[in-house]
């Protein structure tokens, strides 16, 4: 009582609290709508069944979107993300030796199961292929540069 008594007479009255009430209470519900409204759409595919289809299936990205088949540095990831995840493309810059974020906030549309003996043509091993949805205007930068250095992702 002895804090209250230092307020201004006009910050004492019952409108004034019944207002904080009524404040804080919109500002509840304003917080809870805010918590339970749906997150931001994902770059979805045109054909959603497709991704969890086999190898023959063939894979569309939705309008605006390309789909970007990468391999990661560490082919032990991949178990780590299933189709629709949401993931960070990130290498390492050799000449600044620093990271560089490729992409954000990726979409990941399939993993296709590395070959049966586990070697490509090249004759390196190599782990599965993430096929990556991503927007057009950043995809070609991400797919050339994935192919000059490694590349591995962060989960979100």
């Amino acid at each position: 009582m002895v804090r209250f008594a230092l307020l201004p007479r006009r910050f004492r009255g019952r409108h004034v609290v019944l207002a904080r009430r009524v404040l804080a209470a919109g500002m509840f519900v304003l917080a809870l709508v805010l918590a339970l409204r749906p997150s931001a759409p994902t770059p979805a595919l045109a054909e959603s069944d497709a991704a969890r289809a086999g190898p023959e299936s063939v894979l569309r990205a939705a309008p605006g979107f390309s789909l970007v088949p990468i391999r990661l540095a560490d082919p032990g990831i991949a178990q780590f993300v299933s189709p629709g995840s949401r993931v960070d493309v990130i290498t390492l810059d050799a000449a600044a030796r620093t990271r560089k974020v490729l992409a954000g906030l990726a979409s990941v549309a399939a993993i296709r199961p590395p070959p049966e003996d586990g070697r490509l043509p090249g004759g390196e091993g190599k782990g599965p292929l993430l096929l990556i949805s991503l927007p057009a205007e950043v995809a070609t930068e991400v797919a050339a540069l994935s192919l000059r250095s490694p590349v591995t992702v962060t989960l979100r």
